[in-house]
C-alpha cells in the first residue's frame, strides 16, 4: 500500500501497472518521434524554399544530381512529342479522379527529358482516355526538377499493368525500354500557364510540419489517458469496518 487516507487507498495491480507503463512509454516515444519528424520537415521546407528562390538554370540535356537539384527551376528549349506520352493513374485533385500527364520533350541540342504537363480529369468511363495531343512546335519552357511519383507498395509489378498509356508510376529504365527513347531519371514539372500545360495543384512546396505536430499531440494525449486510467483504477475506496 503506497498511499492511504481515511476513505481511499492506493493499491495498483502488478499486471495493470506493467501494461500502463508500457503503453505510456510507447505513446511518449511516438510523440517524441513525431516531433523529430516535424523538425526534419522544417529543415526540408527551408531547403526547398531556398532552392525555389534561386534563379533558373539552363538545361541542355543529360543527367542531373537530383539530390542537389530537386525543386530547382530550369529553362530548356525544344519541342514536345506525342509518341511516348504517359498518363499517371489515380491522381486526385479537388476531389476528382484524373491523370498526371507525362510527355517526352526533345531538346534542341539533342536528347529527351520527361515533362510533367499537369493534371487532367478522368472520363466517367474507364475505357475513355483524355486527348492529350500537343503541338510539336519549338518552345522555350521552364519548370522544376523533381523525382518521379514513387512506386505503389501493392499491385505494381510493372508500371503499365494494362499494357496501355495508363501507368501507375514511371520507371525510367522501363520507359526507355518500352519507348526506345533515352530519358534521365528525373522529371521536369512544368510551370503553371506554360504552353501545352494543364492544371497544377500548387506551385509551392508544403512539408506538412503541422501534420506531424498534430500527431505528436495525439500520441501525447494517449499517454496521458493511459496513465490517468491506470491511476484512477489504482485508487480504491476503503471498505467500511
Amino acid at each position: 500500500m503506497l498511499f492511504a487516507s481515511s476513505r481511499y487507498r492506493f493499491q495498483p495491480g502488478i499486471g495493470g501497472t506493467v501494461v500502463a507503463l508500457l503503453g505510456t512509454g510507447i505513446f511518449l516515444v511516438l510523440a517524441i518521434w513525431q516531433l523529430g519528424r516535424a523538425d526534419q520537415k522544417r529543415d526540408l521546407q527551408a531547403l526547398v524554399d531556398s532552392r525555389m528562390d534561386l534563379p533558373a538554370v539552363e538545361y541542355r540535356g543529360g543527367s542531373l544530381d537530383v539530390e542537389s537539384m530537386q525543386y530547382r527551376r530550369v529553362s530548356f528549349e525544344g519541342r514536345f512529342e506525342n509518341d511516348g506520352q504517359v498518363l499517371i493513374d489515380n491522381v486526385v485533385m479537388e476531389g476528382k479522379p484524373g491523370y498526371q500527364v507525362i510527355t517526352p520533350f526533345r531538346l534542341s541540342e539533342g536528347g529527351h527529358v520527361l515533362v510533367d504537363r499537369g493534371w487532367v480529369v478522368a472520363a466517367r468511363r474507364r475505357d475513355q482516355l483524355p486527348d492529350i495531343s500537343v503541338d510539336q512546335q519549338p518552345l522555350r519552357l521552364s519548370g522544376r526538377v523533381d523525382r518521379h511519383r514513387s512506386r505503389p507498395v501493392v499491385g505494381a509489378e510493372r508500371p503499365d499493368p494494362e499494357g496501355s498509356m495508363r501507368w501507375l508510376y514511371v520507371d525510367p529504365a522501363y520507359y526507355n525500354e518500352r519507348t526506345g527513347l533515352s530519358v534521365p531519371r528525373f522529371v521536369i514539372r512544368l510551370e503553371p500557364g506554360s504552353p501545352g500545360g494543364y492544371k497544377h495543384a500548387t506551385t509551392a512546396y508544403d512539408a506538412k510540419v503541422g501534420m506531424h505536430i498534430g500527431y505528436a499531440i495525439q500520441w501525447a494525449a494517449f499517454a496521458v489517458i493511459a496513465f490517468a486510467t491506470w491511476l484512477g483504477l489504482s485508487i480504491k475506496r476503503r471498505e467500511p469496518e
